[in-house]
């Protein structure tokens, strides 16, 4: 799933290259996502001029004239696209000043004109920091690396940058969230900042069974530096393992020196 550098990623190559622009068209394609897209969603895209593109979390926010936004969720393998060639495998798009945007969404789990769920912080903000990590971790028995997923606690945080973070803050992500001290937190805090800058640096992730790529065709090169994600040694050079049972549904690498 596209997670916050690789959303980021979109939206900064949909801001600098359809902001100030008039939608013209759009087209849905059938079947086009797992939800329906609301029609009232779709009737004000018409006419509309792009104000800005923003992004909260995992969501993309298309700032439109007259006060409407458009909120869109890429799922588990969407992307979207510049073209100017109309494709059979396209699900979404509009036309914005001459300029074809494509949304495709093969897994159809991609969402458009949804609204945004209840989200808590932003991880590179001032709000998220260690303060506020250890009263959302205090009590809670759940894997900690269960919480930094659940974007309630945190906003855009996914497996892969959880799975960094993790361990460069020396924290194995089957620990108690309860049992993380003052300075666990912090330390916690200071790594997904910086996990998640230098992610966003590199264009987000692509994995060899990831087939992410920002709107201009170009992998994310992040990859090329993962400590842990979709390695069979951590930069360490201890051999990682797997937790015994899947966390939110996902195994969890770790080293079993490095992390405590």
């Amino acid at each position: 799933m596209p997670e916050l550098p690789e959303v980021e990623t979109v939206r900064r190559a949909l801001d600098r290259r359809v902001r100030g622009r008039v939608i013209t068209a759009y087209r849905v394609g059938r079947p086009a996502f797992n939800r329906p897209i609301p029609t009232r969603a779709l009737s004000r895209l018409k006419g509309s001029r792009i104000e800005s593109v923003e992004r909260r979390g995992k969501y993309l926010i298309l700032r439109l004239s007259r006060g409407w936004d458009l909120v869109c969720h890429l799922g588990m393998s969407g992307s979207i696209s510049f073209d100017s060639v109309e494709e059979n495998h396209v699900r979404f798009r509009f036309t914005a000043g001459g300029r074809i945007v494509k949304m495709h969404d093969p897994r159809r789990f991609g969402r458009v004109g949804c609204a945004l769920p209840k989200l808590g912080p932003e991880p590179l903000s001032a709000g998220f920091n260690a303060d506020y990590l250890l009263g959302a971790l205090r009590g809670r028995s759940a894997a900690v690396k269960a919480c930094l997923l659940d974007q309630a606690v945190v906003a855009g945080v996914g497996n892969i940058y959880a799975t960094e973070a993790l361990y460069h803050a020396g924290i194995r992500p089957q620990r108690r969230a309860g049992a993380v001290s003052r300075a666990e937190a912090a330390r916690l805090c200071v790594e997904v900042k910086q996990v998640l800058r230098r992610a966003i640096r590199m264009g987000g992730t692509t994995l060899q069974d990831q087939a992410f790529k920002d709107p201009e065709g170009r992998p994310g090169r992040f990859s090329l530096r993962t400590a842990v994600y979709g390695r069979k040694l951590g930069a360490c050079g201890h051999e990682l393992k797997a937790t015994n049972r899947p966390i939110s549904g996902r195994t969890s690498l770790y080293c079993p020196v490095c992390q405590r």
